[in-house]
């Protein structure tokens, strides 16, 4: 998952127990946010993508996608967590835990922010600002 380099792709399961993937989700930019429930750091990035300015504005002129994902196994706490998560976000949990189990992504601290263009190049890696995110995006998009 190197910058600039197609990031790994790994199923994940919804709440309603569809399995997607993350290469068949299309998008222009996708967002992907590692994190686990009672995470107050999780909740500051959260919470801040959730009201940047930059990142809803570009949303209504780009196909820009939010994935929140939990990589770990306490899936009762992911629920009781889900209806604080922000409307029209993908939040997702890794039920065969292959995120961490077969090293898909080096999760070092949670959270943890990725951002991907189209194809699914990084573009941000191991981000943990929704600052370092609008800056990425607003470059990005003005290209």
């Amino acid at each position: 998952n190197r910058i600039g380099h197609i990031a790994n792709d790994f199923d994940y399961t919804l709440a309603d127990g569809h399995h997607h993937t993350l290469h068949t989700l299309r998008a222009d930019y996708t967002i992907l946010l590692f994190n686990n429930p009672g995470c107050e750091m999780c909740r500051d990035i959260i919470d801040g993508i959730d009201t940047s300015e930059v990142i809803n504005t570009l949303a209504k002129s780009h196909d820009i996608k939010i994935v929140a994902l939990y990589p770990d196994e306490d899936i009762t706490a992911w629920r009781a967590y889900l209806p604080t998560m922000p409307q029209g976000w993908i939040c997702g949990y890794d039920k065969e835990l292959r995120l961490t189990s077969e090293r898909l992504y080096d999760l070092k601290a949670i959270p943890s922010l990725y951002l991907l263009d189209r194809d699914k190049r990084v573009i941000i890696k191991d981000g943990a600002s929704v600052r370092q995110l609008e800056e990425a995006l607003l470059y990005h998009t003005q290209k």
